[in-house]
Parts: C-alpha cells; sequence; structure tokens
C-alpha cells in the first residue's frame, strides 16, 4: 500500500497555477494514465487550458468552478468533471482563503480503430500481425 499526499508534492509554476506531475513518484513505474496534482491559491484562477486528453478531475479540498464556452460549473470537494479533448476551460478558485486542490487524471482518447478492434473480439493493444 502506498500513500501520495497533494500537501508534500513537488509543485512547479504551469498554467498560471502549481502543478505536481506524478512522474515525481517514481516507484509507480508507467502507468495507463497520466496524473497532477493542481493547486489553485485562495480567489485565483488558471490560465486558459486546452489538450488533446480526456481529463477525470477530482476535486480533493475547496471548491472548484469550472468555466468553459461560457458554461460554469460548479465542483465541491469529493466531485468530479469530466472534461472532453479539446475542450477550452478555465478552474477558478473563489474561496477568499482556502486553497483549492485537484487531482487530475487524463489520457488519451481511444480512436475509432481502437474502439472497432475491441468490439471485434481483439485487444486494441495487440499488434496487428
Amino acid at each position: 500500500m502506498r500513500k501520495y499526499v497533494s500537501d508534500t508534492a513537488q509543485l512547479t509554476d504551469e498554467y498560471g497555477i502549481q502543478i505536481g506531475r506524478w512522474q515525481q513518484y517514481r516507484d509507480l513505474g508507467p502507468l495507463p494514465f497520466d496524473a497532477m496534482w493542481c493547486v489553485i491559491p485562495p480567489g485565483a484562477s488558471s490560465a486558459e487550458d486546452v489538450h488533446p486528453e480526456v481529463e477525470f478531475a477530482v476535486v480533493t479540498r475547496g471548491t472548484a468552478i469550472y468555466e468553459a464556452a461560457g458554461e460554469k460549473v460548479e465542483v465541491p470537494t469529493g466531485g468530479v468533471i469530466l472534461l472532453d479533448p479539446e475542450r477550452p476551460h478555465v478552474i477558478h478558485n473563489p474561496s477568499p482563503e482556502v486553497p483549492l486542490t485537484i487531482l487530475s487524471i487524463y489520457w488519451m482518447p481511444r480512436t475509432a480503430d481502437a474502439d472497432a478492434d475491441v468490439e471485434g473480439g481483439r485487444d486494441a493493444g495487440a499488434g496487428r500481425g
């Protein structure tokens, strides 16, 4: 059993917030996804971000307000938001006192070819031959 805590993560400045990429946890080895801690100071917001990955974001401390295409969604502690690829978004921390912490887990979306392989009974990760 292993434990990872955002409070002890090595953070760097990225996207206008603090980011702790999970590659720092070398004992994990290769993972089937990428992950990072996102820490947004009280009253602050991230820079706009857009990426090709699907993003599954879990709010672990505070309340997040996700803004995308004029739509705003409030996500409380313990809540999750799922972002589609290529969806520009900004994350706001509305609290004047509490830092916002999010665990972001992301991966490249499946391609139509991979979906067809799975539906056809083949493992999408297996080589063709």
